[in-house]
């Protein structure tokens, strides 16, 4: 699925907000952990074979599925805008159980914002079939292919 073209335009026009301090690194972290209770380092970062830093082979299950295609949205923004989306900073605020973004001060920021949304609802959506045993998965065993966005 194309991420961009389907529900994110390049060339949209957003209110922006003051820029923060801090990466989206950070913000994605906080995210997760509002949106699902789970902490970002101990619980996804290592998970499978595409959640944490480059991803290969076969996802493991659905919340790996949602990192490879957090990944995949990820690599469209350099492609498609020239964002460096893990040091785009961005503001958020949950409401009612949604993401709302708010953009940080830069196109790319807003577009990283909606990059992590889509994840953390994908992980929140994805709790019941979240298995432990993944947690920090051998990338030995997900093979030498990257698979295509």
């Amino acid at each position: 699925m194309n991420i961009l073209t389907s529900s994110l335009p390049c060339d949209f026009s957003v209110i922006y907000l003051p820029t923060l301090t801090h990466s989206n690194f950070w913000q994605f972290g906080r995210m997760i952990k509002l949106m699902t209770g789970k902490s970002a380092l101990f619980s996804y970062y290592g998970y499978g074979c595409y959640c944490g830093l480059g991803g290969r082979g076969n996802a493991v299950d659905d919340t790996d599925r949602c990192c490879q295609d957090h990944d995949c949205c990820y690599a469209e923004l350099k492609t498609c805008c020239g964002c460096q989306p893990m040091f785009s900073s961005y503001q958020f605020h949950v409401v009612n159980g949604s993401v709302i973004c708010y953009g940080g001060g830069s196109l790319c920021g807003s577009l990283a914002c909606e990059c992590d949304k889509r994840s953390v609802h994908c992980f929140k959506e994805s709790l019941l079939t979240y298995k432990k045993n993944y947690q920090f998965y051998s990338q030995s065993r997900c093979g030498v292919n990257k698979v295509m966005c």
